[in-house]
């Protein structure tokens, strides 16, 4: 861990995100996500990252954003698009 950290949770929180969004597919979007390419998870743990050698103040901002995203789902395979489109009669 580098010694210019302030938040260590956040920094590891921030590593295991960039770890998982770590690069695009050949399609452009993101291999963890399937969001385009830089993902906001992405964004949000780089962000993080640099929240963690600054203040409190700006760690606990960047911290709470970062646990707001993680209730987000990812893409999944085994779900389907939901067949309610168009008009219900």
């Amino acid at each position: 861990m580098p010694t210019d950290i302030v938040d260590r949770l956040l920094w590891q929180d921030a590593q295991q995100m960039l770890g998982r969004h770590a690069e695009p597919a050949d399609d452009g979007n993101c291999v963890w996500c399937g969001w385009r390419w830089p993902c906001a998870p992405r964004r949000l743990a780089q962000r993080a990252d640099i929240a963690s050698r600054r203040p409190w103040r700006e760690a606990w901002t960047v911290r709470h954003d970062l646990n707001s995203i993680r209730a987000m789902r990812g893409p999944d395979d085994r779900r389907h698009p939901t067949p309610n489109r168009g008009y219900f009669n």
